[in-house]
């Protein structure tokens, strides 16, 4: 009796504390752990955690909301013997990275949510290990894309949410392997359209697709009739496009409007042949209905029988390969019109227009065909030098004959100018006082020093100046080699006045009294006194620009009639008079 009462309190001693231990929440303050629904549960909710916290092994419910964790390694639970967990909670907790082996230890998991996070992929074996899963929630996350068979065989999953995911993608095989889905949550995410077969799934009751903005054309026309028919939810879903569609409600909408217009592409586009060559282009057309495809060329269609001087022939490839599960629904519609030239010509080149028509609409594509004018070739032959050389010859024998007639043109024109001499300063003087002043001071040039000068001395006989104008000058300009002809007698002679005597020598004259230009001259000037009157005028006859008359010399016979006598002027008159030389 003693030794059993003994083993009983034992067990209850030892059953007692191992029961409060996960009560302790691993002295965690910021965890509280409790029953709940008849579970133990450890609620750690903002308690600033950035790994998984060590709690008993016997927790079933872990609630982790709004923990900075951040990454989420291999075996992440099972490290730290976490291994009972029914349901938990991973929601706000900035998780962008999630190893696919994170939960593959939680056999009994129920309940996973890691909504409200920052996931932008899933790999298909994330969820690998989890088979009793039957809710899971993946709200908030960017993922864009859900890729074929994105999730492993969950037999008992129930519910799946994916509401604003940013779902853009979903391949009609994402959820091929969930065949207990129930419900499932895809609204307010970025879809446009999706396959019929995505949802071919046998015991699906809910699906949500409201706020997506779908694109309402023949790629959304079969998914649109599934869901139509398969009465899985009673929201309100409308279209965002095309503008015709916009937010028309799916129930109100026919599908045998929900088209595609054609669209056309020519492949090349630019084509560079040359006559003779056999080409071949064509013209990849979508749309639905099938659009209706020809070839123009300068507005002319291009039939197999067209008459050209190139044989041309169409040819029409619908796609080969079509996965209604993989490619666009529009690919069905696929079709190549290729055209065939043989020998082609100049009146081929030019532009060639792809026209598809369908009732949705046309489109057009072009081809240009380029045929470059032929050129015939020319060989490059040497330079030839010796005409180069020819030429530079003519060049140099001109410029040489040009010199030495220029030569020679200077040497005879340098024989006929005579050779002239300079004046010194001195015999400058004496042309320049060659200005015969007479008494009249009314005549003489007042406007000049030299005029004041030239006035004073002729007023006085007995200056030094007066006296040493008595004196004969001579001035010869020099020409050819020749006799010059001598000053007459009354240079040599005092006399009552000054005179400058200028002798000139031309050759071939034979005359006794040349003119001044082609034989010599004197020219006596006129005393400066006012009292002695000389034997003649020395400025007689003029000569005139026609020569009607010449100088009157001292010496000159008067019976000559080219010398006639000239009345001496009274000693009363006083006059200046200017011989220019």
């Amino acid at each position: 009796m003693g030794i059993r009462a003994c083993c009983a309190l034992l067990l209850l001693v030892l059953v007692h504390r191992s029961g409060s231990d996960w009560l302790s929440c691993g002295h965690i303050a910021e965890c509280h752990c409790k029953w709940s629904s008849g579970k133990k549960t450890a609620s750690c909710i903002t308690a600033g955690l950035t790994q998984i916290p060590y709690l008993a092994s016997d927790i079933q419910v872990l609630d982790l909301n709004g923990n900075p964790l951040k990454e989420l390694h291999q075996d992440a639970f099972a490290k730290i013997e976490l291994l009972n967990l029914q349901r938990l909670n991973l929601s706000s907790t900035n998780l962008r990275f999630l190893h696919q082996d994170a939960f593959r230890e939680l056999r009994i998991l129920i309940e996973l949510d890691i909504s409200r996070n920052e996931l932008t992929e899933l790999s298909p074996d994330t969820f690998n290990g989890n088979d009793r899963l039957r809710l899971l929630i993946i709200n908030d996350n960017p993922l864009s894309n859900l890729v074929s068979e994105q999730f492993p065989s969950l037999q008992h999953l129930k519910k799946l949410e994916l509401s604003r995911c940013h779902l853009r993608n979903v391949h009609p095989y994402a959820f091929v392997n969930l065949r207990a889905l129930e419900t499932v949550y895809l609204h307010q995410n970025m879809l446009s359209f999706l396959h019929s077969n995505t949802f071919n799934l046998p015991v699906l009751k809910t699906l949500t697709l409201s706020d997506n903005p779908w694109y309402c054309d023949c790629r959304l026309k079969e998914f649109h009739e599934w869901f139509l028919h398969s009465n899985l939810g009673s929201e309100e879903v409308f279209c965002s496009g095309p503008e015709n569609k916009r937010h028309l409600s799916w129930r109100d909408m026919k599908s045998n409007s929900m088209v595609c217009p054609p669209t056309a592409l020519t492949s090349p586009s630019v084509i560079r042949s040359e006559v003779g060559a056999d080409l071949q282009f064509g013209c990849f057309v979508q749309g639905d209905p099938k659009p209706q495809v020809s070839w123009l060329f300068r507005h002319l269609e291009i039939l197999n029988n067209t008459s050209f001087d190139s044989d041309i022939s169409i040819h029409r490839y619908s796609l080969s390969y079509f996965n209604e599960n993989e490619d666009d629904y529009i690919n069905k519609s696929s079709q190549w019109v290729n055209i065939t030239i043989k020998n082609v010509t100049n009146e081929l080149s030019g532009q060639w227009t792809c026209t598809a028509r369908s009732i949705a609409g046309e489109a057009k594509a072009y081809s240009t065909i380029f045929l470059p004018k032929a050129r015939a070739a020319t060989a490059r032959r040497a330079p030839e030098y010796s005409t180069f050389f020819i030429a530079l010859g003519s060049v140099f024998v001109m410029a040489a004959t040009g010199f030495i007639a220029a030569c020679v043109c200077w040497k005879i024109r340098r024989r006929r100018v005579p050779p002239s001499r300079s004046f010194t300063d001195q015999e400058k003087k004496l042309l320049d006082t060659s200005l015969a002043v007479s008494c009249d001071r009314t005549s003489v040039d007042l406007g000049s020093s030299y005029g004041f000068e030239m006035f004073d001395r002729s007023m006085s006989t007995d200056s030094q100046d007066t006296q040493r104008c008595l004196d004969p000058v001579q001035i010869t300009i020099e020409g050819p080699s020749g006799p010059f002809p001598p000053p007459p007698a009354e240079f040599a002679l005092p006399g009552p006045y000054g005179n400058i005597f200028i002798s000139v020598q031309v050759t071939g004259h034979s005359k006794e009294y040349p003119d001044l230009l082609n034989g010599g001259g004197t020219l006596p000037r006129r005393s400066r006194t006012c009292f002695i009157k000389s034997d003649y005028d020395n400025m007689g006859p003029r000569v005139t620009a026609t020569g009607s008359s010449t100088w009157s010399l001292p010496g000159s016979k008067l019976g000559d009639k080219t010398n006639k006598e000239i009345p001496a002027t009274p000693l009363s008159t006083f006059s200046t008079e200017f011989t220019a030389l």
